[in-house]
């Protein structure tokens, strides 16, 4: 009984430093994230009892001010990593015929295994012109295509619930995905490529309407300037002038 009771002080001492282990690397992660940007506004929790300090409240934007462009770090120094988008981001576009056709061919290429992606390339002419260094990069880009891929596709099946699927039916679900995806991006490509090329071109011909006038664009007209108040002096002669 007595080593019972000594086994379970000595558990409760490690709850206890680990708890406090936790605590010290909560506080020096507080203290870096303050130090990252300007301290945020007090603001008295709802619940608060009266007289208890007040708790901050960052704001909303306080680290996503610029989007969701922050994700973490594994440095301890920098708890923040920057994660920014491309710059056409929220950008519409509308896929043509070629790249829909490229798209295909590496979407043929993420479903070969690494052997059979090598074959493949071995036997485009093309392939065995290139540099070292293009051969490399090229092979590196399948891969990232292959791993973007898979990772869009679990993604998606946590977004749907999916959480206690095994590896081969991830891998099945991927594929049915991105069959699925690709006949979509098809459909819509087909039903809005000529309503935005209608758009466009009308753009465009507002454009050079507006540019190719002698003189470059016409600058808009004035806005009237408001009537004199009832009762206000009328201006002087020389006010007048100098208005004209």
């Amino acid at each position: 009984m007595a080593g019972f009771l000594a086994l379970a002080r000595r558990g409760a001492v490690g709850s206890i430093a680990a708890l406090a282990t936790w605590l010290a690397s909560s506080v020096v992660l507080s203290a870096q994230m303050t130090n990252m940007a300007p301290t945020a506004p007090t603001v008295p929790a709802a619940s608060a009892k009266p007289g208890a300090p007040a708790i901050p409240t960052p704001p909303e934007d306080y680290f996503q001010r610029y989007g969701k462009i922050l994700t973490a770090s594994n440095e301890p120094s920098h708890p923040l990593k920057l994660s920014m988008p491309f710059p056409d981001v929220g950008q519409v576009k509308v896929p043509t015929v070629e790249e829909l056709a490229m798209r295909d061919k590496l979407e043929r290429l993420a479903t070969m295994s690494d052997d059979d992606i090598r074959d493949d390339l071995s036997k485009w002419p093309a392939f065995n012109k290139m540099s070292l260094a293009d051969e490399g990069a090229m092979l590196t880009r399948i891969q990232m295509f292959k791993d973007h891929r898979s990772k869009v596709a679990e993604e998606r099946a946590h977004a749907l619930g999916l959480l206690t699927l095994k590896p081969d039916q991830m891998q099945q679900f991927e594929t049915e995905y991105w069959n699925k995806r690709l006949d979509m991006d098809r459909d819509l490509t087909k039903q809005f490529d000529p309503i935005y090329k209608a758009r466009e071109a009308k753009m465009e011909e507002e454009l050079f309407r507006e540019f190719s006038a002698p003189g470059g664009p016409v600058p808009p007209p004035a806005p009237p300037k408001p009537p004199p108040a009832p009762g206000a002096p009328a201006p002087a002669p020389m006010q007048m002038m100098q208005q004209k």
